[in-house]
Protein backbone atom coordinates (compact mmCIF):
# COMPACT_ATOMS: atom_id res chain seq x y z
CA UNK A 1 0.00 0.00 0.00
CA UNK A 2 2.81 2.46 1.43
CA UNK A 3 4.68 1.37 -2.38
CA UNK A 4 1.41 2.38 -3.97
CA UNK A 5 0.82 5.82 -2.28
CA UNK A 6 4.93 6.90 -3.29
CA UNK A 7 4.23 5.96 -7.18
CA UNK A 8 0.91 7.92 -7.27
CA UNK A 9 3.01 10.87 -5.66
CA UNK A 10 5.72 10.26 -7.87
CA UNK A 11 3.31 9.90 -11.19
CA UNK A 12 1.35 13.40 -9.73
CA UNK A 13 5.00 15.08 -9.71
CA UNK A 14 5.69 14.23 -12.85
CA UNK A 15 2.63 15.79 -14.59
CA UNK A 16 2.91 18.81 -12.81
CA UNK A 17 6.88 19.10 -13.69
CA UNK A 18 5.63 18.38 -17.02
CA UNK A 19 2.64 20.72 -17.53
CA UNK A 20 4.54 23.85 -15.74
CA UNK A 21 6.57 25.21 -18.81
CA UNK A 22 3.35 25.24 -20.56
CA UNK A 23 1.26 27.17 -17.93
CA UNK A 24 3.82 30.01 -17.82
CA UNK A 25 3.85 30.41 -21.82
CA UNK A 26 0.35 31.17 -21.64
CA UNK A 27 0.51 33.07 -18.74
CA UNK A 28 3.43 35.46 -20.62
CA UNK A 29 1.08 35.26 -23.72
CA UNK A 30 -1.69 36.53 -21.97
CA UNK A 31 -0.04 39.61 -19.73
CA UNK A 32 2.35 40.74 -22.96
CA UNK A 33 0.23 40.47 -26.11
CA UNK A 34 0.91 41.14 -29.60
CA UNK A 35 3.64 44.15 -29.93
CA UNK A 36 2.52 47.58 -31.48
CA UNK A 37 4.42 46.25 -34.34
CA UNK A 38 2.57 42.94 -34.72
CA UNK A 39 -0.83 44.94 -34.35
CA UNK A 40 0.42 46.94 -37.52
CA UNK A 41 1.94 43.86 -39.22
CA UNK A 42 -1.58 42.09 -38.94
CA UNK A 43 -3.23 45.11 -39.59
CA UNK A 44 -1.49 45.38 -42.95
CA UNK A 45 -1.72 41.89 -43.93
CA UNK A 46 -5.55 41.73 -43.09
CA UNK A 47 -6.22 44.97 -45.35
CA UNK A 48 -4.21 43.61 -48.06
CA UNK A 49 -5.55 39.97 -48.12
CA UNK A 50 -9.16 41.83 -47.99
CA UNK A 51 -7.97 43.43 -51.22
CA UNK A 52 -7.08 40.27 -52.92
CA UNK A 53 -9.96 38.90 -52.15
CA UNK A 54 -12.41 41.60 -53.43
CA UNK A 55 -10.46 41.57 -56.39
CA UNK A 56 -11.33 37.51 -57.25
CA UNK A 57 -14.97 38.07 -56.40
CA UNK A 58 -15.07 40.96 -58.86
CA UNK A 59 -13.49 38.58 -61.58
CA UNK A 60 -16.11 36.17 -60.50
CA UNK A 61 -19.65 38.76 -60.93
CA UNK A 62 -20.12 38.82 -57.40
CA UNK A 63 -19.26 42.62 -57.20
CA UNK A 64 -19.33 45.45 -59.69
CA UNK A 65 -17.00 47.52 -60.43
CA UNK A 66 -18.68 50.19 -58.20
CA UNK A 67 -18.79 48.24 -55.29
CA UNK A 68 -15.37 47.09 -56.10
CA UNK A 69 -13.90 50.54 -56.15
CA UNK A 70 -15.51 51.58 -52.70
CA UNK A 71 -14.62 48.36 -50.57
CA UNK A 72 -10.87 48.54 -52.49
CA UNK A 73 -10.29 52.40 -51.30
CA UNK A 74 -11.22 51.36 -47.61
CA UNK A 75 -9.01 48.87 -47.26
CA UNK A 76 -6.11 50.47 -49.28
CA UNK A 77 -6.90 53.46 -46.78
CA UNK A 78 -6.38 50.75 -43.68
CA UNK A 79 -2.86 49.12 -45.34
CA UNK A 80 -1.84 52.41 -45.90
CA UNK A 81 -2.75 53.83 -42.51
CA UNK A 82 -1.24 50.27 -41.72
CA UNK A 83 1.79 51.39 -42.80
CA UNK A 84 2.50 54.40 -41.67
CA UNK A 85 2.62 53.19 -38.23
CA UNK A 86 5.01 50.59 -38.97
CA UNK A 87 7.28 53.34 -40.25
CA UNK A 88 6.78 55.69 -37.59
CA UNK A 89 7.61 52.50 -34.92
CA UNK A 90 10.81 52.20 -37.01
CA UNK A 91 11.87 55.46 -37.71
CA UNK A 92 14.92 56.54 -35.45
CA UNK A 93 14.57 59.41 -33.17
CA UNK A 94 16.66 62.44 -33.62
CA UNK A 95 18.31 62.06 -30.25
CA UNK A 96 19.15 58.80 -30.73
CA UNK A 97 20.76 58.72 -34.50
CA UNK A 98 24.31 60.17 -33.93
CA UNK A 99 23.53 60.85 -38.32
CA UNK A 100 20.40 62.42 -37.48
CA UNK A 101 21.54 64.87 -34.74
CA UNK A 102 24.82 65.72 -36.73
CA UNK A 103 22.01 66.52 -39.96
CA UNK A 104 19.58 68.32 -37.73
CA UNK A 105 22.76 70.55 -36.43
CA UNK A 106 23.74 71.07 -40.10
CA UNK A 107 20.21 71.81 -40.45
CA UNK A 108 20.59 74.71 -37.98
CA UNK A 109 23.36 76.47 -38.93
CA UNK A 110 22.39 76.85 -42.74
CA UNK A 111 18.65 78.46 -41.06
CA UNK A 112 18.86 82.23 -40.48
CA UNK A 113 17.87 82.43 -36.83
CA UNK A 114 15.82 85.74 -37.35
CA UNK A 115 13.95 84.56 -39.46
CA UNK A 116 14.21 80.92 -40.47
CA UNK A 117 14.53 81.18 -44.24
CA UNK A 118 17.75 79.10 -45.88
CA UNK A 119 21.12 81.15 -46.05
CA UNK A 120 24.63 80.15 -46.81
CA UNK A 121 26.83 78.47 -43.91
CA UNK A 122 28.67 81.46 -42.35
CA UNK A 123 26.89 83.85 -44.59
CA UNK A 124 24.48 86.74 -43.86
CA UNK A 125 20.67 86.27 -44.77
CA UNK A 126 19.57 87.14 -48.08
CA UNK A 127 16.35 88.58 -46.51
CA UNK A 128 16.83 89.83 -43.33
CA UNK A 129 20.90 90.81 -43.77
CA UNK A 130 21.12 89.05 -39.79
Amino acid sequence: MAGMAFVVVLVVLALWYVVQPFRRSDQTQMVAGPSPVQRAEEKKTAALTAIIDLEEEAQVGKLTARELGSLRATYEREALDALAQLDALAAPRTGDDPLEAEIEALKQRLTCPSCGAPRASGGACSRCDA
